[in-house]
């Protein structure tokens, strides 16, 4: 097998992806301990009538983030990667590299299917 045959685990490349604020997210309040974010709201299949009669919908959400997806938020700058994050929170709480990998990437799952962060990814060279 040359170098050029071997790939990059996935699991590394998703530790080089950079987690940016979603622009189109609207900050309501920000502290060192709480952030509120406004997002649109997915509009769902079923809003048809009649049941669109009956069923309300907010076009927009309120997402409240606790004090750890607050820091995780700050750390979503646009400077720094997944890797980058993983380590601040692994000595920041005393957790393996692991650990904090596993939390962080769960919590940036949830923060991106809400629509508050989005992810870039960095050219593969």
């Amino acid at each position: 097998m040359s170098e050029t045959d071997y790939k990059e685990p996935e699991w590394r490349s998703m530790l080089k992806a950079v987690p940016v604020r979603n622009s189109a997210a609207k900050v309501l309040s920000e502290s060192d301990a709480s952030v509120s974010v406004q997002v649109k709201n997915r509009k769902p299949g079923y809003r048809i009538p009649p049941i669109s009669w009956f069923v309300p919908y907010k076009p927009t959400i309120t997402i409240e983030l606790d004090e750890l997806g607050t820091k995780l938020w700050h750390c979503c700058d646009g400077s720094r990667d997944v890797e980058a994050i993983c380590d601040a929170f692994s000595e920041e709480y005393g957790l393996s590299f692991h650990e904090a990998k596993t939390a962080v990437t769960d919590y940036l799952g949830k923060l991106i299917q809400r629509g508050v962060l989005a992810i870039t990814m960095q050219e593969q060279k």
